[in-house]
């Protein structure tokens, strides 16, 4: 981790906890504002008599722009200033709620929904954030923090939007949304310091940034789109194939340019190129999978092979309930980090999950043994949804922090979206006969995809050196914040 050097000096008092509070009340307002749109699809499809395929783009469209911000809005605030550019890209979303306030039809609710998608570039560039404007102890502890908020924000969205939906209609949840967009922007243009960004500013590179949008897209197009139309269909492998095609020809490019929006020399580096490893798996199978099975076997009936029959709103209170639980996890993986390295902070989440999966494999008729299974494998997720960006944080440069986190933050999306797609392969393989409704055995090798994906990712965090840390020149100060980390 590059800090400078008497940076570890300088006063724990409120500016610090300011700066974290600011931080994860952007990422409260931030989350609620894309999460809610989520559980208003049924809603979509009723009032524009449309079907699912069309409704879909609406997550489609803020899932394909969310990709690509997460991917250059880190690098745009490392050059720019973290702070305007994490202001920028909320005001953008608070706008693409407005758009689907005034929409007249779905297409134009769907393009709402694309603008908001630049939101997903905020949280690699709070963890930018966090490692410029705070001491070095404190950053593994705020960047856990920090990624442990978006589940719960995530269930409290999709709740609050279920009571906006059900009382006031789907405009109101946009004008909540849009409100909450705005008071993203101003909370972080008000209380964040300005933060310069580098010096001398380099240049942008356009063409990589331009490169990484059909990389990213195409390939997460694919994967969301396969369990719909099929993985045979050309729809499907056509834009997977030019996104891995683009994907290739953006490493080929950023190999050579002077100044990269993301340094792919640094996937050379042992310990990212693990970390890289360990965040497919753990996207692929305990983050992926359990996001699918988790509605799946709460809400189908009882007379099912597994079911529990509990309403989407008691299995949205269950799960929020299981998220805060989660957050206490988060918590501890940061002081873990802190103190011993995030490392093992990932070693703790593998555990977990195996743990979990293999209960849940023999407790999945019991409906609170189903739910202290998940307990396991949320808190596993927020362990390791904490210790992945900082491990990333402990190696990588600082100027490099928000382009390496975000890509990431893109890395761990596409995974979670391939191990969604795997799992519900997986149980519509295996179905009662007549009937949609998967068997125990279906759910018994979602499991084991769960359990072995952790067991690999498991070897591969014990493989995973120590911390490593850089000292490196300090920068000219912030106001009001003594020493400053350096940008460079």
């Amino acid at each position: 981790m590059t800090i400078s050097p008497d940076r570890s000096s300088t006063p724990t008092g409120s500016p610090h906890a300011r700066i974290l509070i600011v931080l994860i009340a952007i990422e409260v307002f931030a989350v609620f504002e894309t999460a809610m749109a989520i559980a208003a699809i049924p809603t979509f499809m009723r009032v524009f008599e449309a079907d699912a395929a069309a409704v879909g783009w609406t997550t489609t469209a803020y899932l394909l722009v969310g990709a690509a911000s997460a991917a250059t809005a880190g690098r745009l605030g490392d050059i720019f200033g973290r702070r305007n550019v994490l202001v920028f890209v909320l005001a953008a979303a608070a706008c693409g709620s407005l758009i689907s306030v005034l929409a007249a039809d779905l297409w134009m609710v769907t393009l709402g929904r694309g603008v908001q998608g630049l939101a997903a570039g905020a949280l690699p560039l709070s963890f930018a954030l966090v490692r410029e404007l705070l001491p070095e102890r404190r950053v593994p502890l705020a960047i856990a923090l920090l990624g442990g908020i978006v589940p719960i924000c995530a269930g409290g969205g999709a709740l609050l939007a279920g009571v906006l939906l059900d009382h006031s209609g789907w405009r109101l949840m946009f004008i909540v949304a849009t409100a909450m967009g705005t008071a993203a922007a101003l909370t972080g243009l008000i209380g964040l310091p300005r933060t310069p960004g580098l010096r001398p500013r380099p240049s942008v590179d356009m063409v990589g940034a331009v490169l990484l949008v059909p990389a990213t897209g195409g390939v997460l197009f694919g994967v969301t789109q396969g369990e719909k139309w099929g993985w045979t269909d050309p729809r499907v492998l056509l834009p997977i194939g030019l996104g891995l095609a683009a994907l290739a020809l953006w490493v080929w490019w950023e190999r050579r340019v002077r100044e990269p929006i993301v340094d792919v020399r640094q996937f050379g580096d042992r310990k990212v190129a693990l970390t890289t490893l360990a965040t497919v798996l753990v996207g692929l199978g305990p983050m992926g999978a359990s996001s699918i099975m988790v509605p799946v076997i709460m809400q189908l009936p009882e007379r099912a092979p597994v079911g529990h029959g509990l309403t989407a709103t008691t299995s949205g209170v269950v799960m929020l309930f299981i998220a805060v639980i989660g957050y206490g996890g988060a918590a501890v993986s940061g002081r873990i980090a802190q103190l011993m390295g995030a490392r093992w902070s990932l070693l703790t989440a593998c555990v977990l999950y195996i743990a979990g999966g293999t209960m849940w494999i023999f407790l999945v008729q019991n409906l609170p043994g189903t739910i202290g299974c998940l307990i396991l494998i949320n808190v596993g997720s927020a362990f390791a949804f904490s210790a992945l960006p900082i491990l990333i944080v402990e190696v990588v440069p600082s100027a490099q922090t928000g382009a390496a986190t975000g890509m990431n933050r893109v890395t761990l999306n596409v995974s979670i979206a391939c191990g969604l797609s795997l799992t519900s392969v997986i149980m519509a393989t295996r179905t009662v006969p007549g009937t949609h409704l998967p068997t125990e055995a279906a759910i018994t090798s979602a499991c084991l995809l769960i359990i072995g994906a952790a067991v690999v990712s498991l070897v591969l965090a014990a493989l995973i050196g120590s911390v490593r840390r850089t000292p490196v020149p300090a920068a000219p100060p912030a106001p009001g914040l003594g020493p400053k980390r350096a940008a460079a």
